[in-house]
């Protein structure tokens, strides 16, 4: 919360790092979004499949100049709409449904209590409202997709108009495997059929109707909006990105993550997809968050190279011999690790083919 007392601020000790992080893979389990279209929409987690996957081939495959990743939470809007989706609705299935991954309320509130905490989230901001509630964690800030949709109305030609393009786009084939960066290829055949529909689809179809309104009013929290809204978090703090720990998970965090390390701040995958690990330098794949509560423990007290130099020899014997910041803590996650600590890798340029198809197997299989 922007008015919560601070009392180093009043002792002419503000903070001089801050951290950052993103939802899905890391505080929450759940595909909120293609879980909504699923419940909503006939074949809707296909439909929504589709739709990621026209997202990811315009924003990292094609390279549009206006394509950014995260752009399906406007596109589902209308389609949500026309299947019966309002405000309440969707308000009450991600109460329902919503799961957290393990630990993430105290991880929350022991990082918001060393460090001025942010999340950014492409979620919409009625499962958001559920999240906060779970995390419990009043001093992190957050930033997500703002949606009204009981805003506008919808007719019911308009609506079987909507209905009739779910069921086309339903009708495309997804393929499994995608792309490598950087590499140049041709598109497979479903790729280009996904392609020419929903250039067709977006805008040019749903422009006739007056769902465009509604879609061009959602707010979505897209990879360059996060990357936006790191910088005007540097120029709210006034610290610099070096002195910055983004913590993110799905695509959209690509690049807040690339502008992090880059600037030689601590730019952590946790439980990363492919593109995630390829903009990181510390990459983690657990089930529960507390080890991401000691790399921000770490970085807290001594900055990002400390932390840098915990993930480059991250093993139990080394752990236990370290001066630790918090040896509480530490002894807490060695405890409730008893068997094997959970996977660690600083990323380099040798190994980040590898543990970035690592990681995005290992996501897949916690998160389905």
């Amino acid at each position: 919360m922007t008015d919560e007392f601070d009392p180093t601020v009043e002792l002419g000790l503000p903070p001089d790092r801050y951290f950052v992080c993103s939802c899905w893979g890391f505080l929450t389990r759940n595909n909120d979004i293609r879980n909504l279209c699923g419940d909503f929409i006939g074949k809707g987690e296909h439909f929504f499949d589709v739709l990621e996957r026209y997202d990811k081939l315009t924003s990292y495959v094609l390279s549009r100049e206006d394509a950014t990743a995260g752009s399906y939470y406007k596109w589902s809007v209308p389609f949500l709409k026309a299947h019966g989706a309002t405000d309440h609705l969707i308000h009450e299935y991600s109460k329902k449904n919503l799961k957290m991954m393990a630990n993430s309320s105290r991880t929350m509130k022991y990082i918001s209590s060393l460090l001025p905490a942010y999340i950014t989230t492409a979620m919409y901001e009625h499962g958001m409202m559920e999240v906060m509630e779970r995390l419990n964690a009043p001093l992190c800030q957050v930033a997500d997709t703002k949606l009204c949709i009981d805003q506008s109305m919808m007719g019911r030609a308009e609506a079987r108009n909507i209905k009739d393009l779910a069921a086309e786009i339903n009708k495309l084939k997804v393929p499994k495997s995608f792309y490598e960066l950087n590499v140049p290829t041709e598109l497979k055949d479903e790729d280009i059929e996904i392609i020419k529909l929903l250039d067709s689809v977006f805008p040019d179809k749903i422009s006739s109707l007056g769902a465009m309104g509604l879609m061009e009013s959602t707010d979505p929290m897209t990879s360059h909006r996060k990357a936006y809204r790191m910088l005007d978090i540097r120029r709210l703090t006034s610290i610099d990105l070096d002195s910055t720990m983004y913590v993110g998970s799905a695509a959209t965090d690509f690049q807040p993550l690339d502008l992090v390390r880059d600037a030689q701040g601590l730019a952590l995958s946790f439980n990363g997809e492919e593109f995630t690990v390829r903009g990181c330098n510390v990459a983690v794949m657990s089930e529960d968050t507390t080890v991401a509560a000691l790399f921000a423990s770490a970085f807290a007290d001594k900055g990002s190279q400390m932390a840098m130099t915990i993930a480059e020899n991250w093993s139990r014997d080394y752990l236990k011999k370290m001066d630790f910041s918090d040896q509480a803590l530490l002894d807490t996650f060695l405890r409730e690790n008893p068997d094997k600590l959970p996977e660690v890798h600083c990323i380099t340029e040798k190994n980040v083919e590898k543990i970035s198809k690592r990681s995005d197997a290992y996501r897949k299989k916690v998160l389905g």
